[in-house]
């Protein structure tokens, strides 16, 4: 393992609950709320949706039907589904990935609605690339912080990808939860390392894989701050400590609005 992947494997490490706390914590604080993933109905228009729509549109013309794309971590299909936004669609199938059941329920219904062939895998990445298959077009949006072995995991994704095709990953400079590091600090004493960075993942690519992908740096619409109860489960809390947590928040900086596009074909 090289000294990238290494930084890499030590930060995110660094970054998990110690278990004296997540012992005594009342819920799951990794779970995510299925419903809170539908994607909207009209795709926003970032960097990562024009990649993802233009490689698609590059292996329908060279093939003899519509691309077909993989969402690796795929929540409701928001990856996936801005690919094939607007009419008329260059996608003719989405396949998604995720290790919640309840995820892959909102990806299926979603396609439905929008009448576009489909297929779910259920299982953690890089574990679930041989049932996904390979594919036209590979996206992967906010996963790569949940990963700590990064190397295997993007040559899974480079490995799905079609040769006319390639991959569209969507991450946030520094690691989402990072925002939150000083109320740990207040609710826990306790002091967290820094973060992974989308910097560090491209290092990673290009020493473990020899892959430069194409980096895209962007402004995403300022989101509303999440409730007391959201943030209390994250840190562990339990449900009384709740005003607690929405005092804190008063003076709490305001979340991150930067992101990043990295492109690449295999």
């Amino acid at each position: 393992m090289g000294v990238a992947a290494e930084r890499w494997r030590e930060r995110q490490s660094a970054r998990g609950i110690p278990e004296h706390i997540l012992r005594h914590a009342p819920a799951d604080p990794w779970t995510h709320h299925a419903p809170d993933f539908a994607p909207p109905q009209v795709p926003a228009d970032t960097p990562s949706h024009r990649a993802a729509r233009t490689l698609a549109e590059r292996a329908a013309a060279l093939g003899c039907g519509g691309a077909s794309v993989l969402d690796v971590g795929c929540g409701g299909g928001d990856a996936a589904f801005g690919a094939a936004w607007p009419e008329p669609s260059p996608v003719s199938r989405v396949v998604g990935t995720d290790r919640q059941a309840d995820m892959l329920a909102v990806f299926a219904g979603a396609a439905r609605a929008r009448g576009i062939p489909h297929g779910t895998v259920h299982g953690s990445w890089p574990d679930a690339a041989p049932r996904a298959g390979r594919h036209d077009v590979v996206v992967c949006h906010h996963v790569l912080h949940n990963v700590v072995d990064l190397p295997p995991f993007l040559a899974a994704l480079t490995a799905a990808a079609r040769g006319t095709g390639g991959v569209v990953v969507e991450m946030l400079p520094e690691h989402p939860m990072a925002w939150l590091d000083p109320l740990w600090v207040r609710f826990h004493d306790l002091h967290r390392p820094p973060s992974a960075t989308a910097d560090d993942a491209v290092a990673v690519l290009g020493e473990e894989l020899g892959i430069t992908p194409e980096v895209h740096r962007w402004e995403r619409e300022r989101r509303l701050p999440h409730d007391a109860a959201w943030v209390a489960r994250r840190l562990c809390l339990p449900a009384a400590r709740v005003p607690e947590v929405e005092a804190a928040l008063a003076g709490t900086p305001p979340r991150r609005t930067d992101a990043v596009t990295l492109a690449w074909s295999p």
